[in-house]
């Protein structure tokens, strides 16, 4: 083999020898060419040492020149040629041939195109050696070199795609990876090739590096314009392409494990089970991760190794640890973990930038079209993945918590979270760094060391503030840390934690469940940290006085009660929120008003309504029961709400909710409005349902609520009434039971309740309760005494029990309670006596015999008034008795009966027993004549009681009075006097016995003494007598009344105004013809003197009572005056009640026995006054009004009754075109047109404008007829003014008519109305304007002859001939009229009249005259005349001397004819026009 100097020497045998092969490459032969060529490629392949010195233009142009030939065998070893001379070396990657230009190496392009793989890997290898030019590069990318190069990656031999590789690196050096690989396919198949020649290559060379640094360069490309997804997730969806890339980071150097990292740990997130299997499965690899991560100088390596490092521990765990631990590793890799978090705390702009949010990071490169560098998401987050870690970690060995901690852990985390808390541009930062950091914290503070580092109360205040973070992450994970520090148990530490301002933040994560967060709770869980921080620190610290009553609590108090409200997002909020509102509430009446104030009791009773499960509707009834514990509370509007759901609860909910739900109905029923309401009704049936429950504490819950809702109110008890089953038996059970004694209390307590309804007393287990409640009355407690005692006494109402108690001959026992300061129990003991004493005289005289008299008369100065009331009622019981009421016994009792009525307190039911107990006593002659009292003393307080509200009282005052009266020295007593305005009092109460004495006594004195009634109040007491609705006074003692009155008033008409005027309308109801005229009178006083009084006597009913005289018809007149003044005033009018009055106005206009001329007149005003209100003159009994009116106008009745009837009828038709045609109908308008011509001129105007009013509007025209028009035209004759203008407008009206009717009627009609031609033509000249158009209108539409009377004619000479003049008229195009002939006269008279009929009266149309003269030669024209006949319709008569006009008359005399024009009705038979 020759020397290196030799072949490059020039003149030396090898160097001519070279030369000589060269020139071979330019002969024409192509196997010559081929084998020179191939020679050439062989000696540079093993000679690199030679390339650099040989590679010149006369070896490389004859190459080059052979690339282009058509042998592809010759072109190929050429390339192979190239290829081997610019292949580059250790000592020079330069290009050696710069001299080549780019245009030259098109043909290497080419061949790179070929179709054999052999030759095209030839030509990729040469030219992949060229690109290192950027010419030559540009070159290529142009020619789609790249097409070519990735054939050989995927077909070509191993050093084939090796070249190809180092190719596409010389590319990328250049240009974009857009511009190189233009397709996703095409990168994607680069990317997978290159990795996959991995395998075939030696780690540490070159080619590798090379290859790497490709595959590095194409993961770092973006998704852009190009690339619709990232080339490393090629890798990701290609698991066996990772093999390779591990083998580098396993075996590889320095360099290249630092690319294999930067590639695979982009796909952490992609496939981080498949990475750490093999790592794993290369155990070095996981210590070339833990050397990088602590030795790289790059921070994306670092980065990138810690992600990796996390995948491999996160999936095999031990695995891992024991590879890093056995290493030596493991506490180095976790002080350099610390260390990353600590430089990338402290940001410097580079860290600034790479620690941006990966948001942001990714939405820029993603949205913007340029080439943008994008490292791996876990480089983005800079000390983030060494956190992550460092948390994995810590989690497995707790020694590698205390290395965190001796390595400056704490300190870090906690600058982190203060600079992240206190920075206002937070959101920019690292903020998944601080979740995991968070994260990181909890893990710790596991630890007992780590919590009693200085540090942890300094971290603290910046995990409150994280815990406000709008991140659900940042807050969660901050609890968690809160969470381990809360679970040590160190007070100081939760009171720091407390007033840390943390409880809000932490309150907004409770109710999250583990379907909602799924990937937190799995985290927490992996990590073992619990799943729900928020609720445990928060129970945790409302487990501690301090904090519950302070201030923090208070200011959770809205927000958890917030939380009571479904949550979509946090449906375990509520039972949480409950369970914290309930250790809050305990013990705290300001908290519980707080909750209140918060909308708690809405809140809650909504979630109730959602049946939340058991154990959270049992926490909420008991939240309930303590919020209801607040007087306060139980008084909104929502516990009445609150009160539903737990009636709901009660029935369907489990044995703790029912328990707790039944305590918080005992609380909520101490509410009056909410026991009163009828909900609460149905809270009973669940309660006695749980009587019979076997646990005392629900049986006990049951019968106080029961107690609470049903007492102290018959009518609440009454509720118990509709209650399914027998709570008696439940009841009696307990009583007979070895039940608690308070248990037993309650029952009978319950039992004093039922007791009182007569169902519940008639059971037969009713009587079975006298034995257990009287041996609860001989207890020593006094709480279960008075229980037993007044069911006991309760019990009594039923006659049957009665006699049952008897048989335990109890009397002694309860004559014996009648004392002690117990008072409910001493009553309850009376009440008893009573019921056993009714109608029993042996108990009554053993009653008396065991001294229950001096029992109660000792107690009685003391007692309330109502235990007066019931030893009273006891006293009226016995004295019913003779024997005992004739006894000395009895007489101890009258005078402190008589003392006890002067009490002021004391009820009526006890001043009735105490009366009739003294009327038993007093009725006894002997009782009566020891009597001490004074009169004073004893009728002073029986008058009184005659005013007493109770009837019964009142009677046995009076009959009380009766007895003493019998005594001559009461009688006699100036005292006895003052009983006489009680008198006057009794009459006007509801006493009827007393009431109908005192009215019939008053009725035989009011006549002499009216005075003296009226100045006792008699006339207010009577005015409610007969005011009385309810109850009606009997008729008897109501007539009675109204006399007296009227007596009164018939004394003095000054009373009058003292009487109410609904009394004096309600005494026109009475059957008494004088009181009636009394009422009257002073009702029509009334009137005059108030014109305001109107409406009260309306408001009270006067008109219908008026009404009803008339049709009765009595006092016909003043009630006809008083119901006109009624009327007569507008605001009655506009009442309902007049309305109904037209009928009956009408019906008694129209009944044959009215008999009354002015009671008619004035009915008929009233009709008049009613009328002018335009809704009764509408309504449908106006109609009976109209024709009622029409036939009081056919009964000829006054002038001034039918002014009256005809203007109200005016008003009637006016507004209604029912009432025109009711009109129509009854006759009216054959009536009113007679009195068109009524000598009464008012009557005539009135009736005009009646028949004016019917007629409006077009109404009622098949009612006109030839004799109504002709009666229109004979008002306008011989009317007034008034009556013209009314009947010029019917007529107007009429005339429109016309043209709807059938032709012979119109006509007929209008020939009629034509008779009024000549007046109004009088009208024309003499009435006011107002009256010329409408009569110029109807002349211009009536029918009429016009006649034309030719006088005379004058100066009818000629120039020749005599004159035999005649004349011919002609008017439009209708026949001629000629005159005779006057011979031989020049002023011929002729005095001919020619008539023509018009149907219509013309109008423009003109009379056309011409004179004439015949002669024996014919006729001669002397002269014309044209008149206007327009003006003659309106004037009637036209007339004068018109001159002829015409060109003979040459002399200049006037030639004139005398006409008369007269347009009149009168027709003859002359032709119509």
């Amino acid at each position: 083999m020759s020397l290196h100097e030799d072949l490059v020497h020039k003149g030396s045998a090898a160097n001519k020898g070279l030369k000589s092969l060269v020139q071979v490459l330019n002969s024409a032969n192509e196997e010559t060419q081929e084998y020179a060529a191939s020679v050439l490629a062989d000696l540079f392949s093993t000679r690199q040492d030679i390339c650099d010195s040989l590679a010149t233009d006369e070896i490389v142009h004859p190459c080059m020149k052979l690339l282009t030939s058509k042998a592809q065998d010759v072109a190929t070893q050429s390339a192979r040629a190239l290829g081997a001379l610019s292949r580059p070396t250790k000592s020079k990657t330069a290009n050696k041939m710069a001299y080549i230009a780019a245009a030259d190496v098109k043909p290497l392009i080419k061949l790179t195109k070929t179709s054999l793989i052999g030759a095209a890997e030839t030509a990729v290898s040469a030219l992949a050696n060229l690109l290192s030019d950027s010419h030559i590069a540009a070159e290529a990318l142009a020619e789609d070199f790249v097409s070519a190069l990735t054939r050989v990656l995927g077909d070509g031999t191993s050093e084939g795609k090796k070249n190809a590789s180092r190719a596409l690196y010389q590319l990328l050096q250049y240009f974009p990876v857009g511009d190189v690989l233009i397709r996703n396919s095409q990168c994607r198949f680069a990317v997978l090739s290159l990795v996959d020649s991995l395998n075939a290559m030696t780690m540490g060379t070159t080619d590798a590096a090379d290859t790497l640094e490709v595959v590095a360069l194409l993961c770092r490309t973006k998704k852009g314009i190009n690339l619709s997804y990232p080339l490393w997730s090629a890798l990701a969806k290609s698991p066996s392409s990772l093999e390779p890339l591990v083998r580098c980071l396993a075996e590889g150097p320095p360099a290249l494990q630092d690319k294999s990292i930067e590639i695979l740990s982009r796909l952490c997130g992609e496939q981080p089970v498949l990475l750490s299997d093999l790592l794993v499965a290369r155990s070095s690899s996981i210590g070339s991760l833990a050397n990088r991560t602590m030795n790289s100088t790059s921070l994306e390596v670092r980065v990138g190794g810690a992600a990796l490092l996390t995948c491999s521990v996160k999936e095999h765990k031990q695995q891992s640890l024991d590879v890093l631990d056995q290493s030596g590793c493991l506490t180095p890799l976790v002080e350099a973990l610390v260390e990353m978090v600590k430089r990338n705390t402290r940001c410097t702009s580079l860290e600034v930038e790479v620690s941006a949010p990966r948001a942001f990071i990714e939405r820029t490169a993603f949205q913007e079209g340029k080439e943008f560098d994008v490292p791996d998401p876990a480089t983005i987050l800079g000390g983030t993945v060494a956190l992550w870690l460092l948390s994995i970690l810590s989690s497995c060995l707790l020694k590698n918590t205390i290395t965190i901690m001796e390595a400056g852990g704490l300190e870090v985390l906690s600058d982190k979270l203060a600079s992240y808390a206190s920075n206002p541009q937070a959101e920019l930062e690292d903020t998944e760094g601080i979740w995991i950091s968070a994260l990181l914290l909890a893990i710790l503070f596991q630890d007992e060391n780590v919590v009693l580092s200085p540090e942890t109360m300094c971290i603290i205040p910046s995990l409150a503030l994280l815990l406000r973070s709008e991140e659900v992450i940042n807050r969660y994970f901050a609890a968690q840390a809160m969470a381990s520090l809360v679970c040590s148990g160190s007070k100081e530490i939760n009171l720091v934690i407390a007033n840390s301002g943390a409880i809000a933040g932490l309150i907004t994560l409770i109710g999250y469940m583990e379907s909602d967060m799924p990937n937190l709770f799995a985290l927490s869980k992996e990590f073992s940290l619990g799943q729900n921080p928020g609720q445990v620190i928060l129970e945790t610290l409302f487990e501690i006085e301090d904090v519950r009553v302070g201030s923090a609590a208070r200011k959770s108090i809205p927000l958890l009660v917030d939380l009571l409200k479904p949550i979509p997002d946090r449906p375990g909020a509520p039972p949480i929120a409950v369970q914290l509102l309930t250790r809050i509430a305990d013990g705290s009446d300001t908290n519980k008003l707080i909750m209140g104030e918060a909308g708690a009791l809405d809140a809650l009773t909504k979630y109730l309504s959602l049946s939340p499960q058991d154990s959270t509707e049992a926490d909420i009834c008991e939240l309930l029961r303590i919020l209801f514990g607040h007087q306060d509370l139980i008084r909104y509007e929502a516990s009445l709400s609150s009160l539903n759901q737990l009636i709901a609860v009660l029935r369907l909910g489990s044995k703790n909710a029912r328990f707790s739900a039944a305590r918080a109905l005992h609380q909520i029923f101490y509410a009056e409005t909410v026991r009163d309401s009828e909900l609460a009704r149905q809270a009973v049936q669940p309660l006695v349902d749980m009587l019979s429950a076997a646990s005392e504490s629900e049986q006990e819950a049951a019968l106080v609520s029961l107690i609470k809702l049903t007492s102290g109110n018959t009518s609440k008890e009454a509720i118990m009434t509709d209650v399914e089953g027998n709570p008696l038996e439940s009841l009696y059970k307990i009583l007979l039971s070895a039940s608690s004694l308070e248990l037993k209390r309650n029952a009978a307590q319950l039992c004093f309740i039922l007791f009182g309804i007569s169902k519940f007393r008639s059971n037969p287990l009713a009587s079975e309760c006298i034995q257990p409640l009287i041996s609860l009355m001989q207890s020593d407690s006094c709480a279960a005494l008075e229980s037993g005692i007044c069911a006991f006494e309760r019990l009594l109402y039923d006659e049957q029990h009665v006699e049952l108690a008897a048989a335990y001959d109890i009397v002694d026992l309860l004559v014996g309670l009648i004392s002690g300061r117990n008072h409910l129990i001493i009553e309850a003991s009376v009440c008893a006596l009573i019921k056993l004493g009714k109608d029993c005289t042996p108990r009554k005289l053993d009653m008396v015999k065991a001294g229950v008299i001096d029992n109660c008369l000792e107690e009685l100065p003391l007692v309330s008034s109502s235990l007066c009331s019931s030893i009273a009622e006891l006293f009226r019981i016995l004295t019913n008795n003779n024997a005992i009421a004739r006894s000395s016994d009895a007489a101890k009792i009258v005078e402190p009966l008589f003392m006890v009525l002067l009490r002021p307190d004391f009820i009526l039911w006890g001043q009735h027993s105490a009366l009739q107990a003294l009327v038993n006593i007093l009725e006894k002659p002997q009782s009566l004549a020891t009597l001490k009292l004074t009169p004073s003393q004893v009728i002073e307080p029986l008058i009184s009681f005659l005013e007493s509200p109770s009837q019964a009282i009142q009677q046995l005052g009076t009959e009380l009075l009766t007895h003493l009266l019998a005594q001559e020295h009461f009688k006699q007593d100036i005292t006895t006097k003052s009983a006489v305005v009680p008198l006057v009092q009794l009459a006007g109460i509801g006493i009827l016995n007393l009431q109908q004495t005192a009215i019939k006594a008053l009725e035989k004195i009011s006549s002499s003494w009216p005075k003296a009634v009226a100045d006792a109040g008699g006339i207010f007491e009577l005015a409610k007598v007969i005011i009385q609705d309810d109850p009606h006074p009997p008729h008897v003692v109501w007539e009675s009344a109204a006399l007296v009155l009227s007596n009164v008033l018939r004394f003095n008409a000054e009373y009058y105004f003292k009487v109410p005027i609904i009394v004096l309308v309600k005494m026109l109801h009475s059957t008494l013809e004088s009181t009636i005229t009394v009422a009257l009178n002073a009702l029509i006083v009334h009137e005059r003197s108030d014109p305001l009084s109107v409406e009260q006597m309306t408001e009270a009913g006067a008109i219908d009572a008026l009404l009803d005289l008339l049709r009765s018809h009595q006092c016909e007149e003043a009630s006809g005056r008083l119901l006109e003044a009624l009327f007569n005033n507008v605001r009655v009018r506009e009442m309902k009640v007049s309305k109904s009055a037209i009928a009956p106005l009408a019906q008694y206009l129209l009944d044959p026995q009215t008999r009354s001329e002015s009671g008619r007149l004035l009915a008929t005003l009233a009709l008049g006054d009613l009328s002018q209100h335009e809704g009764h003159a509408r309504a449908s009994d106006s109609v009976s009004a109209c024709r009622a009116l029409v036939s009081l106008l056919e009964d000829q009745p006054t002038e001034d009754m039918k002014m009256v009837a005809i203007c109200a009828l005016q008003n009637f038709v006016m507004r209604s075109r029912t009432n025109r045609r009711a009109v129509a109908e009854a006759g009216g308008i054959l009536v009113i047109q007679e009195l068109l011509l009524s000598p009464n001129a008012d009557v005539a105007v009135q009736a005009a404008l009646l028949i004016k009013f019917l007629f409006s509007n077009h109404t009622l025209q098949e009612y006109v007829s030839n004799e109504l028009i002709r009666s229109l035209t004979g008002a306008l004759k011989s009317g007034g003014e008034g009556a013209q203008e009314a009947v010029l407008d019917t007529l107007c009206l009429l005339k429109h008519s016309w043209s709807t009717m059938p032709i012979e009627i119109a006509k007929s009609q209008s020939m009629i109305a034509a008779e009024a031609i000549p007046i109004l033509q009088m009208l024309m000249k003499t009435c006011p304007p107002s009256f010329h158009e409408r009569a110029d209108n109807l002349l211009h539409c009536l029918p009429g002859c016009l006649t034309v009377t030719i006088k005379r004619g004058n100066n009818l000479k000629q120039a020749m001939g005599a004159t035999n003049a005649f004349c011919r008229l002609t008017i439009g195009n209708g026949p001629p009229r000629q005159t005779k002939v006057v011979s031989h006269s020049t002023s011929p008279e002729w005095k001919e009249a020619f008539t023509w009929a018009f149907d219509v009266p013309p109008k423009g149309q003109k009379l056309h005259i011409i004179c004439k003269s015949k002669n024996t030669f014919g006729k001669t024209t002397l002269g014309r005349v044209t008149i206007q006949i327009d003006k003659v319709v309106t004037e009637g008569v036209y007339s004068g001397l018109f001159s002829l006009n015409h060109d003979s008359n040459k002399d200049g005399s006037s030639r004139t004819l005398e006409i008369e024009i007269i347009w009149t009705n009168m027709i003859s038979n002359e032709d119509s026009i």
